[in-house]
């Protein structure tokens, strides 16, 4: 894995620019899953040439650990899903048919974002030494990352209640929202062991 980082890192880094790009500029979809693939494997190389902690890393010492978190991380999208969308009715995906949303919503967007997410808080935690800072910080970035973008095209679409108040086009609700999302790659850490790195 090793002879093939800065590979890694330069195919992550296209992926996630060309996830960007067709988003902002032609309002493609599916954007978000070359966005967050690219995402994974771009930070992964950073993190892993400077602070040997990664999902590259994990993929060389321990490729059974990485698979279960995927696992735990599609559960999770799947009860997020199930409560958000189909419960609370908070969101949707309208360009989607059930084939875009098994491949792109469950088994890319959110094992990939959660492991985007880790990524962007390993990265963050080594500049900003405060735990509960790092959180804020980790939230702000990946909050205005995905969803800015996605104004320009809507690959999925908020339908909150009553709340209006928005900052740059992303409804603060939302953004409140993703305090929980960046705190589930952290559980999932604890849960999978301490000594285990995601």
């Amino acid at each position: 894995m090793r002879k093939y980082l800065n590979i890694i890192g330069g195919i992550g880094l296209l992926l996630f620019l060309y996830g960007l790009i067709t988003a902002i500029f032609y309002s493609k979809v599916p954007w978000l899953s070359y966005f967050l693939i690219g995402g994974v494997f771009f930070l992964g190389y950073i993190n892993y040439r400077y602070s040997n902690e990664s999902v590259i890393r994990r993929l060389e010492t321990n490729k059974t650990e990485v698979f279960k978190t995927y696992l735990v991380y599609l559960f999770a999208g799947l009860i997020i899903e199930f409560i958000g969308r189909f419960l609370l009715h908070l969101w949707e995906y309208p360009l989607f048919n059930i084939t875009d949303e098994i491949i792109h919503v469950f088994l890319i967007v959110y094992p990939f974002g959660f492991f985007f997410i880790y990524e962007t808080f390993v990265f963050i935690r080594k500049k900003v030494q405060n735990f509960g800072l790092a959180i804020i910080v980790t939230t702000l970035v990946n909050a205005f990352l995905v969803e800015v973008p996605n104004t320009f095209v809507w690959e999925w679409r908020y339908t909150i209640p009553y709340i209006t108040f928005e900052i740059l086009r992303v409804n603060i609700i939302v953004i409140i929202g993703w305090v929980f999302l960046v705190m589930i790659p952290l559980m999932v850490k604890e849960l999978l062991g301490k000594k285990s790195k995601l």
